[in-house]
Formats: C-alpha cells, structure tokens, sequence
C-alpha cells in the first residue's frame, strides 16, 4: 500500500511538471490582462518573442514605460530588422534614462544598423563616459575605428576591454588581426596564440600562425605550424602552406613535394601553380615550371608578380623578345616597379635595341636617383655601344648569332624547334660545337663580303632578326640569325 501511494504522488508531480510551462503561460495570459507591462516582461525573459512585442507595446500605450520595457522592444526591433522601431524605443529609452549605458548601447546599435554611424558614434562615446567598462560600447567603437582606418584606437579599446576581464579567443583573434595590419608581427602572433589556447585551433589559425612565423624569420616555427595544419586537415590548402613555408626555409626537395601536392589537390588554386613554378624555377626544372607559369597567367592575366617572374624566366632562357612582352606587361600593370625597368633595360641592351635601352635608363634614372652614379655607368656603356653599333653599319656590317650543327638529323630536329619559336640563343648553348656557343652564338658585327660563298649570299639576304636556312660546309651545318 505504501509503494501504491508513493507512485501516485509520483504520477502527480510529473502531471505537475508537464503541465507547468502551461500553467506558466496561463498566468502570463492572466498578467496580462490586468499589467501587460509586466506580462510583456514575463514573455520577453521566457524569449516569447512575438507576444512579448504585443504586450511590451500596449505597455507603452499606457504611458511612462520604464527601461525594463523599452530596451527589450529595441532589442526586439534590431532582432527582426524593424530598424524605425527600433529607433524609436532606443530614443525613448535614451529620453528616459539618459545616464543608463545599456539605453545608449541599443540606440546606438539601432542607429547603426541604419548606417547613421555619426549618430551612434556620438551615443556610445556618451554612453563611455557614462561606463567606461561597458563592453558592448567599447566593442562597437573599436569595430568602427576599424571600418575608418583607425587600428592603433581600435586595438586601445579592444585593450581596455581585455584588462577588464574579458578573456575571449574571437578578442584575441582580432588583436592578432589588427597588430598583423600594422606590420607588428610578434604581437599578432602573440594574440593569435592566445586565441589559439582558448579554443580548438582551426587550420586558418595554423596556416596564420606560419604566415607570421614567415614575417618574423622563424622558419622552423613556420613549417611546424603548417605540419600541424596538414595533420588536421590535409588538404590542398594546408599542403600548399607547407610547401610556402619549406620554399621559404630554402628546403626546396620538401617545398617541391608539398606544392606539387597541393596541386593534385587543388588543381585549379592559381596560387599553388605560382608557388609550384617558382620553385621549379630555382631547382633548375625550366621546362616543368613554364608550364605552370602559363596556367597561372591564363588563370590570373593581370597578377604583377606573375608577369615579371614569367618574364624573368624567359630571359634567363635567352627568350628575350617573348621575356620583353611580359616585362612590358609587368609596367603597364605596375609602372613604380623599378625591378621590371632594370630588367626590361638589360633585355633591351642584350637585343642591341640602344635607342630604346636609352630612353628606359632615362625614365629609370628620374624614378630612381639614389642609383644615379650606377646607372649613370650604365648609359655611358650604351652610348658607346650604339656608336660602336652604328660605326659597323656604316661600313656594312651586320650583327650575327651562329649555330654550327654536326649532322643532318640534329638539324632537323632545331628547325623544329625554331618553327614552334624556340629562342635561337638556348638552342645555339645546348646543341652548337661552334666557338661561340656559351655565349648564344655571337659572333659580333660581320661584313657579309668577308663571308664565302652560300653563307655570304645568306647572310645578305637576312632582316633583322632573320633566321638563315642550315647552309652546308665541308661536312658541318651553319644556321645565322641577324639581330638588328
């Protein structure tokens, strides 16, 4: 009988709980009736949005509504994008209690979700006055001063609300960004470990943490970040950031296996060709990195970087008409780069173009003057080569590259390559057993008459930067090109 009785009081107390929040709700009804001011309260706490706006608003139709129901109805309004009202109850609450912060805090963001910025700047700086510790104030005018170009003031607000306690890692996270803006990297990467140790890292957080590492010259630190951001989340991102990080540390073979990669991860991330490419290029494997220098170009025409490395590798493979396109392209993109003009005066000086090597020294000159005594240098040797160049036309002279190929089957195969537009200097290094081959086959300034028989009459009928068909003698194959 005893466990019969407890098992019905038992019943009852859990008749009881479920039909509490009813019974709750009902009397809610009931208050309201009589006090909607406080029925509307009552709703708002229990997070009954849409009643509680009813009732909170008849509150204020009574007349004389306190704050308790005005900053819940522009709390409301924000909420569900009813900006006007929310306006109104924030401005009404500010009337009301024009030393409360939390009045000034909701008005000021009502305001701000209107883009009234001045307006809510002038209600959190009052509200600031009222309670410098009001953190939601202090937030709101860090945020802004960040929007206006302002992060020394926003990172002294953000500051100040750390000092007083708060110890969140999205805080943190925005310090980090902030010193990262001004160039204060060891600080940055201060906050973003701290942040770090709050909450789970993401691999955002590691492949930051490594860019700063970069920054400071710790690149051991670096690719230990990036190794753990691989290890969370192996993906074409975090591969390529480790990749970054070993180019970075000079371990090529490593960068090489990582950003190839994130590559095959991530084929068509244009970053990852870049990097791939560069660090082709400094290892010596020129064919492999020109084909990823073209896919990024093809994917990012306009990149500046992009157009000068490209072009920096094909003047190294002495393709110097297809490098002064892209060095070209390089300064229209990026006219303050003196890097490209250099670049472009040594290609233009390599093509015996002097005129036009003279006319970049002097425009390189103006921009540059703190190098004026080096390039002052190198006009002079210009203006003597462009005299020397003009003296040898005027007796008749032209200007020859020369290839002396062994065999017919090795002819073949450099026509071949000249018809796709192989550059005639690299095929001349890598296949020619004539005298001048490691220099590109120049030979200089030759008078057509001193040559002898069918290389005279080739040569003659060359224009600038004519290719001679292979002209046969005593068992050997001459090939000129005539620069200009």
């Amino acid at each position: 009988m005893i466990l019969h009785h407890n098992f019905k009081n038992l019943t009852f107390a859990v008749l009881l709980l479920m039909l509490a929040p009813t019974l709750i709700q009902a009397q809610i009804l009931t208050d309201q009736e009589g006090d909607p001011c406080l029925a509307g309260k009552a709703l708002y706490e229990g997070a009954d949005f849409r009643k509680a706006r009813i009732a909170l608003m008849k509150c204020v139709e009574m007349g004389s509504p306190d704050l308790e129901t005005l900053l819940p109805l522009t709390v409301m309004g924000i909420r569900d994008e009813r900006l006007d009202e929310a306006a109104r109850y924030g401005f009404m609450a500010v009337e009301s209690e024009p030393n409360d912060a939390d009045a000034r805090y909701w008005y000021g963001r009502a305001l701000l979700r209107m883009d009234r910025v001045e307006e809510a700047r002038i209600q959190w700086e009052a509200g600031l006055q009222i309670s410098i510790e009001h953190k939601g104030i202090l937030e709101g005018l860090a945020r802004l001063a960040l929007n206006e170009g302002e992060p020394a003031k926003a990172y002294q607000l953000l500051d100040q609300m750390r000092r007083q306690g708060l110890d969140e890692a999205w805080l943190h996270r925005l310090q980090a960004d902030i010193a990262a803006s001004r160039g204060l990297w060891p600080q940055s990467l201060a906050h973003l470990q701290d942040a770090m140790s709050r909450e789970t890292p993401t691999l955002s957080d590691y492949m930051a943490a490594s860019e700063l590492s970069l920054m400071m010259g710790k690149m051991d630190s670096a690719v230990e970040y990036c190794q753990r951001g691989v290890q969370l989340e192996p993906c074409g991102a975090s591969y390529g950031a480790l990749g970054e990080a070993f180019f970075a540390a000079d371990s090529m073979d490593s960068a090489l296996v990582y950003l190839r990669q994130a590559v095959n991860s991530d084929a068509v991330n244009p970053r990852h060709r870049f990097n791939l490419a560069n660090a082709l290029e400094i290892t010596g494997k020129y064919e492999e990195a020109e084909k990823h220098f073209q896919y990024f170009l093809a994917t990012v025409p306009d990149d500046v970087v992009g157009n000068f490395n490209y072009g920096v590798h094909l003047e190294k493979q002495g393709r110097e008409v297809e490098a002064l396109y892209y060095i070209n392209r390089t300064i229209s993109l990026e006219p303050s780069m003196l890097s490209a003009r250099i670049i472009k005066v040594q290609l233009l000086e390599n093509m015996h173009m002097f005129d036009e090597g003279l006319a970049e020294l002097a425009q390189l000159k103006l921009e540059d003057p703190g190098s004026m005594a080096e390039l002052n240098l190198w006009e002079n040797r210009l203006l003597i080569a462009r005299s020397d160049a003009m003296g040898a036309r005027v007796e008749g002279k032209v200007h020859l590259l020369h290839m002396i190929l062994g065999d017919m089957g090795t002819v073949e195969k450099v026509m071949e390559y000249l018809d796709a537009g192989a550059d005639f200097g690299s095929l001349v290094t890598q296949y020619s057993t004539g005298p001048a081959a490691a220099k590109g086959g120049d030979i200089g300034w030759i008078r057509p008459q001193d040559m002898v028989g069918d290389m005279r009459d080739a040569i003659e009928a060359l224009g600038k930067y004519d290719i001679s068909p292979p002209i046969e003698s005593r068992g050997l194959y001459h090939i000129f090109k005539r620069l200009p």
